[in-house]
């Protein structure tokens, strides 16, 4: 044990002179570049920086809350069938065919996603518009025949179907908003 032991003190001293270099050269000041070579390395960084976020492809607050509200509704329903699909079968009085909610609710969230979109950019409320508003009219006016039968899916038809057309309304005075005169900056 004796033996070993100047050969572990050398090697003891020898990593704490290496540490302590390399603590020197990590903490030592480090020079500033001369403003020649930092104003030719600021022209050639400055054009390749990511432009800011530009506030024109934020689509207005109308047609923001009503994409969202959509998509809250497609969401609520595409849940609803994943979670009660037998009992909303129950209450209509229709056979339940768990593949057929199943995949009618995964429809129906991907269709919320594309309404949510909507309200992201302005760039892609056209692709919510295109994709949400026939689908939410078209289950406005089937909820039309679910009155007396189940109010649940009245309610929620006939407001899929109203937001489906206040989403077209929202989405073209929105698209009328030109980036020099918003109605929502007041110009």
């Amino acid at each position: 044990m004796s033996e070993d032991e100047p050969l572990g003190a050398e090697v003891d001293a020898e990593v704490d002179a290496e540490v302590d270099i390399v603590l020197w050269l990590a903490a030592s000041a480090r020079p500033d570049p001369p403003a020649r070579l930092r104003g030719r390395i600021d022209a050639v960084v400055a054009p390749a920086r990511a432009p800011e976020p530009v506030a024109r492809d934020r689509p207005g607050r109308l047609l923001g809350a009503v994409a969202l509200a959509l998509c809250g509704a497609f969401l609520f329903q595409g849940v609803g069938n994943l979670v009660a699909g037998d009992w909303i079968a129950d209450n209509l009085g229709e056979p339940f065919s768990g593949h057929a909610y199943r995949e009618g609710a995964i429809a129906l969230i991907a269709a919320a996603v594309c309404a949510a979109a909507g309200a992201v950019r302005r760039s892609w409320s056209g692709v919510s518009v295109l994709a949400c508003v026939p689908l939410a009219v078209s289950l406005g006016v089937h909820g039309v025949g679910e009155i007396g039968v189940f109010a649940a899916g009245v309610a929620l038809h006939l407001t899929q179907g109203l937001l489906g057309l206040l989403l077209v309304a929202a989405w073209w005075r929105d698209r009328r908003d030109t980036p020099g005169r918003s109605r929502e900056e007041g110009a």
